[in-house]
């Protein structure tokens, strides 16, 4: 199994002294404040402006980083910042105005260094983060300011208000450059902080649309429960390259959102889910047992798996242990014979298929108060493993105890492997990193997916006139 140096030139923007370099009236629809500085950072310069109109803050932005290129030409700057700002779309749109001459000479500062010509900045993108809740908004917003220099990037941190009440707009920029070490490039971020409610909450994609970096990856990142297959998800989710959500915060038991993701995936969204990604010690210290010479023969040989999961309370969350069962299913070709379905003891029973040979699972909730890194309703607690035969038994299992896995293997009673780990911090930062890292699809995600969808088809509830779904449609449809 596999940032920038000196006073700012243009109206609207502060250092972090609080000193203003300008006005900071807006032109247009709304109006602009300039908001006082924090303390001076070295280095730094920094923005900080309200607006209340969407075309107002388009126009905030293009001050910003208009001022940026106005000090690229009248001031001496290092090369590889002078080099950076002509790599970063936002600031080079501004440094097209040819010397008065009408020739552009390669000292100018703005030509484009000769090895730009030939090299793009790849790492700028737009993040587009919707959040309603506010404790979900802080949680977000650290977490994009901790890859800020990572990932430098215009980050829109969404928060839709009542759809159904009036109208209201109103953004807060913090943008910034950052002088970095010697040699090193300029980094410039951003921050766009929208509350919007009435129509405008209804229609998310019209209002971030006119503030994405064109020609340049936009990634979706809905830390909650994104509500896939719905229009406002939908039309956002158009906009973008790349879409991040979690499957463990799936409302209910998560299996119909879980049903309307792998039909994005397989229509060739590109999806990252941090629920996945989660799962990856899980599934490398599975692996690993299977490395033992005793042990591999039987992988293809197993007669039964139970996964324990986490129900603190009233709710059963299905979707790590049914993406689990999906990776084992895709890696070993096996079939969906029966979907899953709910008995009378609150366990979940299916059968998986392999050749003539028929594997029970069971998904046993368990009342778990999860005090480790991973916190969320669902979380598996134990994996076992079985692989029975006259005169030989085998069983594997993976146990978590707080922030600690351990994965034993028995043969005939005998301990014959044994691996412990130790699970990260409960921290979305990295997942976040590693989806703006990937591009491309990822294609075991994608199979593992689909096989949790066909094993959990029967859970999810018929809509009206039409019938329930069965594995047989859901393989139908791939």
């Amino acid at each position: 199994m596999t940032a920038g140096s000196g006073g700012s030139a243009g109206s609207g923007a502060t250092s972090r002294s609080g000193s203003s370099a300008g006005r900071g009236a807006a032109a247009g629809s709304g109006t602009s404040r300039v908001v006082p500085g924090q303390p001076l950072v070295p280095g730094e310069v920094r923005w900080q402006v309200h607006a209340t109109s969407i075309a107002q803050t388009v126009q905030e932005l293009a001050r910003i980083w208009g001022s940026v290129a106005q000090r690229t030409v009248s001031e001496e700057v290092a090369p590889s910042v002078r080099a950076g700002r002509w790599a970063d779309r936002r600031i080079a749109r501004h440094l097209t105005e040819p010397a008065v001459d009408g020739n552009t000479p390669d000292d100018d500062p703005r030509t484009p260094p000769a090895s730009l010509r030939v090299r793009a900045r790849t790492s700028v993108l737009t993040l587009i983060v919707v959040a309603v809740a506010e404790e979900i908004r802080a949680r977000a917003t650290s977490t994009v300011g901790a890859l800020a220099a990572r990932h430098p990037s215009r980050a829109i941190l969404l928060a839709p208000g009542d759809p159904d009440g009036p109208a209201s707009f109103d953004a807060r920029i913090d943008a910034a450059c950052q002088v970095p070490p010697r040699g090193a490039s300029e980094i410039c971020t951003e921050e766009i902080a929208l509350r919007v409610g009435g129509e405008l909450a209804q229609h998310l994609a019209s209002t971030v649309a006119p503030l994405i970096i064109h020609d340049l990856p936009a990634v979706l990142w809905w830390p909650d429960d994104a509500p896939l297959g719905s229009p406002v998800f939908e039309e956002l989710a158009e906009e973008c390259d790349r879409i991040l959500v979690d499957s463990g915060n799936f409302r209910g038991d998560g299996v119909a959102r879980m049903a309307a993701m792998a039909d994005g995936v397989r229509h060739g969204r590109v999806v990252h889910d941090i629920a996945w990604m989660r799962l990856e010690l899980w599934r490398e210290l599975l692996a690993g047992l299977f490395d033992h010479p005793l042990l591999q023969p039987e992988l293809r040989r197993l007669t039964s798996i139970r996964v324990d999961l986490a129900r603190p309370g009233s709710v059963t969350r299905l979707t790590r242990a049914a993406l689990f069962t999906g990776w084992l299913a895709a890696m070993l070709e096996w079939q969906v014979e029966q979907p899953l379905q709910l008995g009378e003891s609150g366990t979940y029973t299916g059968i998986l298929r392999s050749g003539r040979r028929q594997i029970p699972v069971e998904f046993r909730p368990v009342s778990a108060t999860i005090d480790g890194p991973v916190r969320a309703i669902g979380s598996l607690v134990r994996v076992d493993l079985e692989a029975t035969k006259p005169g030989r038994s085998m069983r594997v299992r993976i146990t978590r105890q707080s922030d600690h896995l351990l994965a034993t293997a028995d043969w005939n009673g005998a301990q014959i492997a044994r691996r412990p780990a130790r699970l990260d911090a409960f921290d979305e930062t990295p997942f976040l990193a590693e989806a703006l890292d990937r591009t491309g699809r990822d294609t075991v995600f994608a199979l593992a997916l689909e096989q949790a969808v066909r094993l959990t088809a029967g859970l999810i509830p018929a809509l009206p006139g039409r019938a329930p779904v069965t594995g047989a449609s859901v393989a139908g449809t791939a």
